[in-house]
């Protein structure tokens, strides 16, 4: 890309989710930013102000991070008990807000997330500018408890619809699942399919391995981690139902879970069937640590209960743990970043939902293969490079804000 032939953009990000926080979208909205930069243009962003151990400003890789004071939210079963939920919406911090704006003149809002209340301010700010705004929607709005959908479903498809997402130029999704999703639940906007950009480790830090190896115990055993926090619509119930069967034919095989832990169910579960003490819960941990926990792993698995697998996509953490050289098995579309791009039993091992006798039969075979899996993982590497760099990302996210800004100032 050449730098020079661009204008230099101010982008104002808002996202109620950036690092130290760990989730998905954190690292994306984060990773963008720092990308931007270093194509020469000028992101800010403007988020909640959740872990007391941050600043309340910071510039973090050449970008100016704002955190807004907030009020912790408590964990509720209607939000998969997320513990991140904040409120900013206040009198006192659209000021903040407007005095930001007025030190870095924004060309353009870039809205992460359509749910959390900085999207309200968001809007706002996009009136009284008079900017565009685009938002990246990160997630579909679904429960796996129907009482909740019949207060969600209205929620998003006429508050939201009208309120957030009826105010924005564009729509981006990740990939087609979303884009159908969006389609369904806010016709009349614009959408461009633009998928997750991926960071590749340079190196991995050999020494944290070994201390991770230490700490869990892991010294000769055969290692499947599961990225991701622990809620409802992610609470690995094939994966350790299916543990006793993999542990009969290869008993030195354990299961690391790697994420926050927002409900029991999985430890519940592990103690039924008497696989606790091959059932490792590593907790909430930065997500510099994710490549090592990886380095250790034989598989990766991530199961996501929100639709049925059609419906389904792979995620940020799979995405990496691709990209890192592992073996991923997942319920998800294979079509969902495009036909040719995913395919089964080549770069990535799709598994149904429901089954885990099937499963466990998968794994074992996979286990018992090296070879087989060693192949499996360079193609995955592959796709990554190929695919989802953030050079190709990032270019694609300025082309978008470019033809969005180009509209805007034509009417």
């Amino acid at each position: 890309m050449d730098i020079a032939k661009q204008n230099r953009l101010s982008v104002a990000m808002f996202t109620n989710l950036f690092p130290p926080v760990v989730s998905g979208s954190s690292t994306q909205s984060a990773k963008l930013s720092y990308e931007l930069v270093r194509l020469g243009h000028k992101p800010f962003v403007i988020t909640a102000h959740v872990d007391e151990s941050t600043p309340e400003y910071e510039e973090v890789d050449g970008v100016p991070v704002y955190r807004l004071p907030a009020i912790r939210l408590p964990r509720l079963s209607i939000s998969l008990n997320f513990p991140w939920l904040s409120y900013t919406f206040t009198p006192g911090n659209l000021r903040k807000i407007e005095t930001i704006f007025n030190r870095h003149r924004p060309e353009i809002i870039h809205l992460h997330n359509h749910m959390f209340d900085l999207s309200f301010s968001a809007v706002l700010m996009r009136r009284r500018y008079r900017i565009p705004l685009v938002i990246t929607v990160h997630t579909m709005i679904r429960h796996t408890t129907r009482l909740y959908n019949l207060i969600l479903y209205p929620a998003d498809r006429i508050l939201l619809r009208y309120l957030v997402t009826n105010q924005a130029q564009l729509l981006i999704c990740p990939d087609i699942n979303i884009e159908n999703y969006v389609k369904k639940a806010f016709p009349k906007s614009s959408t461009v399919v633009l998928p997750y950009g991926i960071t590749l480790p340079d190196k991995i830090d050999a020494a944290m391995v070994e201390q991770l190896r230490d700490k869990h115990h892991l010294d000769g055993k055969r290692v499947i981690v599961s990225l991701g926090h622990v809620i409802e619509l992610r609470d690995r119930r094939d994966l350790i139902a299916a543990l006793p069967t993999i542990r009969t034919a290869i008993p030195d095989t354990v299961v690391v879970i790697v994420g926050n832990e927002a409900t029991d169910r999985p430890r519940r579960l592990a103690h039924q069937l008497g696989v606790q003490d091959a059932v490792i819960f590593a907790g909430h941990v930065p997500h510099y640590k994710v490549p090592a926990y990886l380095a250790l792993a034989d598989l990766e698995i991530h199961l996501f209960y929100q639709d049925t697998p059609d419906n389904t996509s792979l995620g940020i953490a799979s995405l990496e743990a691709m990209g890192a050289g592992n073996v991923v098995l997942v319920a998800a579309n294979q079509d969902t970043y495009g036909k040719g791009i995913l395919k089964n039993g080549e770069n990535v091992v799709l598994v149904d939902q429901g089954k885990p006798d099937k499963l466990a039969k998968t794994i074992i075979g996979l286990l018992n293969e090296d070879n087989r899996r060693r192949d499996i993982a360079g193609r995955a590497a592959q796709t990554i490079r190929e695919n989802f760099s953030w050079d190709s990302v990032c270019s694609r996210t300025i082309d978008v804000y470019e033809e969005v800004l180009r509209k805007h100032k034509s009417q």
